[in-house]
């Protein structure tokens, strides 16, 4: 080469900006990386063989023999299309895909969401290809609630966003509709208003501060946001909803449309919507009692930061209570005294084991043995759901597993040998009866009906129980499809003898009543009902057939239990926006009250009338509408055929005219075939501060069900070996997913230069090509437990060019390069619940082993083991411990490196390094010292090393070594809940969190470099300070603000032998380890 080089000609200056470049790119790829190896899984318990029935606006998807489920589903659609269409002023453009799950273990299973859907979530509609996916439970009435709620949004995303997320990503779609009033017009329009909306914003508006209309963003976002669309209507009328709509599309804007629509912005909104409340509710106040005015409150959901406390059991002999209680997302039962509301213990974790994956808080139902010394509940164990019997001073359970699509609400018979349960099976939901001894069960009700709340009868020859089946004693529905004409708007109590199966109806009321109990010393039942607006307590007289209301109260009261002797009472109760647990003593000497109803029972007509004017242009498509109106118009490639009016009109024939039911008027079934279509493309941008600015182009693509997901990413060139670019496929359909990814990535950067002879300057420029094939095999064995199986080849290939301009000629100057074919093996376990910022409670571990045999002469061979352990300990809702220790082993011919230091995401900030500035040793965030001039594995360093973070207050690579370890341990705690700031600009921030941190680790190739400082100068130096040793410790505070992302501000200390450094600012981006 001449020696008339210029610049960065030297192979140091080269490796320093290879260094970078591995620390840049690397380090974001391990990043993902490690954001991928952690996580509970989706178990595809069983294989989906999907069929569907179409109508002009629906296509519904069911599986198996469900076709009458199928036919009810289209019928509630369309029922709520046409209500919905009115409000919105907009008919779809193209047909709804609405996926039906046989039950909510199945739904969990889908892979259409790529979320895994918790017990709360009663369905979905996600934005990629407007979809709304379902689970059926055995309530006709819930369900038909939930297709209406849903396809307001569907309709909602085909009118705001033209149905496609792409029209958001590619920046279309600009703004976003509010949380609440998305849900909120959902909730309205799906419920229009009842005793339980009623209740909650009563109770909101006498027991807390009514929060503004942008607050609801945080919280009552569908109950808030309900009552600010009921407050809309009944002001200005129904027609307003659909002007607020167009109007918010065609300004594109969300608070411009309300402007636009009714004249006020949010501000004038929050005004107008108080006096409403205050105006509605204020008058329900007088004569009725707080529910801590009739019963002692044993809980505090407010001490507890928590919402709810429910379904209480109070043991037979009166001493303890079992309830549910949650923090955050998941669930637990706890044991308090049922006289102090002392906590006693807390006896089942849920969502952090095996067998209780998620206990049932939307069907609860506890209940003691005879003895009081054991409980029985309903949980979701892997495939299904199962009775647990635990016995609550041992905790010793047993697990009473059924094969039904869903079981809820147990309770045990006052001698002990039987349970009744709530049991869910093809269509229907009914009262089971388990017997302990035989261990068998059998249906009790056995019809379509939806049955629930069983309650036995202190003789245990009868069971109470509430159903939706009126007047239908002789099982007239039979099928789901039945019950599209089947009115179940309110539910009654009855009572079914357990030998003859003879059923006697209790109630015969317009009005909804819930959770009967005996009396166990006199001939009465107890139950709630909603008759006044209110959901009081009331008596039945089983021997007068006499009922007497004796509570009235403000909000509610529910899930009712007796113990033996009568004398106590326990229930949850609603108010100041939580649940609690109270205690009622003697409830057997309450006396007959008078109820006057709440204001929305007595104008109870006039608030569910739904007159409203059609003002949709067209009631096909719209092809009447005046194109240069853009609030009809929809931005997306595959709807701009209906901009057009002339092939509108066309499309309009073609498509819904097509032949969808048979000559008996039936739903024709059609087999699902397998179809990609575009989920979105969007391009991602980024800034390299060796290459400068970089993008990918990248397009993502899968069938309807989501079985088969594609990704392709581009950035392209003349040539394709100059080229980014990845595909990847998964196949998700069964048990075990199957990931395979076809990977290339070309990196150009200028070295250096020379003059020719001629005196014209010649680049040196090097281009490092990385390219293989992936294969990835995971098999989730259930939840928590997972194995991954996977091998990836790779071709690194580096050549540096002369590129002479004069000679137009680029000749390669030097050339390096390898392969290699790893295969890993992986073992994930993770039981972790989430608070906002990351895992608060349970453990998780990843222990893979790499393999790299060799290949040839270019071959590396090598083998590495790599264990993470992580432990989380939750002291309440907000505060929590966190522990991680990690642990990597390289050996083989090439061994690997571990790099130890840094953190994720570091953006801001450099600290001191043995009394010196990082910035004055032209160090920085690395250790120039690591790939010096002489290494020979520079390659195999940049591609195959890994990083071991985060070490805070240490630069990367601050060790460097064949095996490393790593200790960090948090203290997590909040800071600020809740902040508003007005200047220099409005924002609100939430969920402000704090913590402080220790952490220590080390890198090493020899053990005798803990001992021998002389190991230690030949790998980083003569400069080293007599304390020096593979140990780094630092100790350290932060905060983290979740400001658009997740932005953490830390001060760090080294800590050696001399003692503490000063404090060492960083900036970085990221959640919770």
């Amino acid at each position: 080469m001449p020696s008339n080089l210029w610049n960065l000609s030297s192979k140091l200056d080269f490796i320093n900006i290879m260094k970078r470049i591995a620390y840049i790119s690397l380090f974001l790829l391990c990043s993902a990386l490690q954001a991928q190896s952690f996580g509970q899984n989706k178990v595809q318990y069983r294989d989906f063989e999907w069929s569907f029935i179409s109508s002009p606006n629906f296509d519904v998807y069911y599986y198996g023999d469900e076709l009458d489920l199928a036919t009810f589903t289209m019928e509630a659609a369309n029922e709520a299309y046409e209500q919905i269409a009115k409000h919105l002023r907009w008919n779809l453009k193209k047909r709804v895909p609405i996926l039906v799950y046989h039950s909510h273990n199945e739904f969990q299973q889908n892979n259409a969401v790529g979320v895994y859907m918790s017990e709360g979530i009663g369905g979905v509609t996600e934005l990629f290809k407007n979809r709304v996916v379902i689970p059926f439970e055995g309530d006709y009435k819930a369900f038909r609630h939930v297709i209406h709620h849903e396809l307001v949004h569907a309709m909602i995303n085909d009118l705001i966003y033209g149905g496609r997320m792409n029209n958001v990503a590619s920046g279309q779609v600009r703004w976003s509709i509010p949380l609440w009033a998305n849900e909120g017009l959902a909730e309205y329009l799906s419920s229009n208003w009842d005793t339980e909306a009623d209740m909650v914003i009563r109770d909101l508006a006498i027991n807390e501060r009514i929060p503004t209309v942008k607050e609801l963003e945080y919280y009552l976002a569908y109950k808030g946001g309900q009552s600010v669309w009921k407050f809309i209507a009944e002001k200005y009328g129904r027609e307003k909803i659909g002007e607020v709509f167009q109007e918010m599309k065609r300004l594109r804007g969300a608070e411009k449309g309300f402007k636009s629509a009714i004249g006020m912005d949010f501000d004038e909104l929050t005004e107008q919507w108080h006096k409403y409340i205050k105006k509605e509710f204020y008058p329900d106040v007088a004569g009725r009692d707080e529910v801590d005015d009739i019963a002692k409150k044993l809980t505090d959901h407010k001490k507890a930061r928590n919402v709810y406390n429910v379904s209480p059991s109070i043991s037979p002999d009166g001493g303890k209570i079992a309830f549910l209680t949650n923090n955050l997302s998941y669930f637990d039962i706890d044991l308090i005294d049922a006289v102090t509301g002392k906590k006693i213990k807390k006896l089942i974790k849920g969502s952090r084991s095996l067998d209780f994956e998620e206990l049932k808080f939307l069907q609860p139902g506890i209940s003691w043995s005879p003895d009081s010394e054991r409980i029985v509940f309903a949980a979701k164990s892997g495939s299904g759901d199962a009775l647990y019997i635990v016995n609550v001073d041992s905790e010793e359970k047993e697990k009473i597993p059924f094969e039904l699509d869903g079981v809820f609400s147990a309770v045990w018979s006052p001698l002990g040998d039987k349970l009744a349960f709530v049991g869910y099976e093809k269509g229907a939901s009914d009262i089971y009866i388990y017997d302990i001894n035989k261990k068998e069960h059998y249906n009790l009700t056995n019809d379509i009906y939806s049955d629930s709340e069983p309650s036995w009868s202190p003789d245990g020859n009868s069971i109470a129980f509430v159903s939706d089946r009126k007047n239908a004693f002789n099982k007239s529905a039979t099928t789901s499809q039945d019950m599209i004409s089947v009115d179940y708007e309110s539910k009654d109590i009855y009572i079914i003898d357990v030998k003859t199966k003879s059923l006697n109806q209790v109630t015969r009321t317009a009005y909804n009543e819930d959770y009967p109990i005996f009396s166990n010393t006199e001939e009465s039942l107890f139950y709630v009902a909603d008759s006044s607006g209110t959901w009081n307590l009331f008596k039945y007289d089983i021997t007068g057939r006499t009922t007497s209301i004796v509570t009235n109260l403000l909000t509610g009261i529910f899930q009712l239990s007796l113990n033996k002797f009568d004398d106590a009472m326990v229930f949850s109760g609603y108010s100041n926006r939580g649940w609690d647990v109270y205690r009622l003593n003697n409830p057997l000497d309450l006396k007959e009250v008078e109820v006057e109803p709440t204001k929305f029972v007595l104008n109870k007509d006039f608030v569910e009338k739904e007159e409203l004017v059609d003002l949709r242009k067209d009631k096909w498509r719209g092809s009447d509408s005046n194109q240069s109106d853009y609030s009809r118009h929809i931005f997306a490639m595959e709807y701009e055929s209906y901009n057009e009016q002339k092939v509108e009109a066309n499309q309009s024939t073609s498509i819904r005219n097509t032949a969808l039911k048979n000559d008996t008027g039936d739903y024709i079934p059609q087999s699902y075939k397998t179809r990609f279509s575009l989920d979105i493309a969007q391009g991602q941008y980024g800034y390299n501060n060796v290459f400068g600015h970089q993008g990918l182009l990248i397009f993502y693509f899968s069938d309807l069900m989501g079985d088969h997901q594609i990704s392709l990413a581009l950035e392209s060139q003349i040539s394709l070996s100059n080229s980014d670019y990845y595909l990847n496929y998964a196949y998700l359909k069964n048990r075990t997913d199957y990931y395979f990814t076809l990977f290339h990535q070309a990196d150009f950067f200028l070295t250096g230069g020379y003059y020719n002879q001629f005196g014209y300057p010649v680049d040196l420029t090097a281009r490092m090509r990385h390219y293989g094939i992936s294969a990835i095999a995971s098999r989730p064995l259930n939840k928590f437990n997972r194995v991954d199986f996977g091998v990836i080849t790779h071709n690194l290939d580096y050549k540096l060019f002369a590129i002479d301009p004069y000679e137009t000629s680029n000749t390669v100057v030097s050339s390096d390069g390898f392969v290699a074919l790893n295969p890993t093996f992986s073992y994930v376990f993770d039981n972790t619940v989430f608070g906002y910022l990351g895992p608060i409670d349970g453990f998780r571990q990843n222990t893979t082993l790499e393999l790299s045999p060799a290949m040839g002469d270019k071959g590396i061979s090598f083998q590495k083991l790599k264990m993470d352990l992580r432990k989380y300990l939750m002291l309440n809702r907000s505060y929590s411990f966190a522990g991680r220790l990690f642990f990597g082993n390289s050996t083989g011919k090439n061994p690997q490196k571990y790099f130890l230091g840094g953190m994720q995401n570091w953006l801001w900030g450099t600290g001191t390094t043995n009394g010196v500035d990082d910035g004055l040793t032209q160090e920085w965030r690395w250790r120039n010292v690591i790939l010096d001039s002489q290494n020979e594995s520079l390659l195999q360093d940049i591609y195959f090393s890994e990083f071991a973070y985060p070490l805070r207050g240490a630069r990367f690579s601050e060790r460097v070594g064949k095996n490393v370890l790593l200790t960090n341990l948090e203290f997590r705690f909040p800071l600020i809940q809740y902040l508003q700031i007005g200047f220099p600009f409005p924002i609100t921030l939430g969920n402000i969190f704090g913590h402080v941190f220790m952490d220590i680790g080390a890198a090493w190739d020899d053990t005798r470099e803990f001992t021998d400082s002389s190991l230690l100068q030949s790998k980083y130096g003569n400069n080293l300070s007599d304390d020096f040793s593979p140990w780094v410790r630092t100790v350290g505070y932060g905060i983290k603000l979740p400001i658009f992302l997740p932005w953490r501000i830390e001060a760090a200390y080294d800590w050696n032998e001399k003692g503490f450094s000063k404090p060492q600012w960083y900036v970085s981006l990221g959640l919770d380890w």
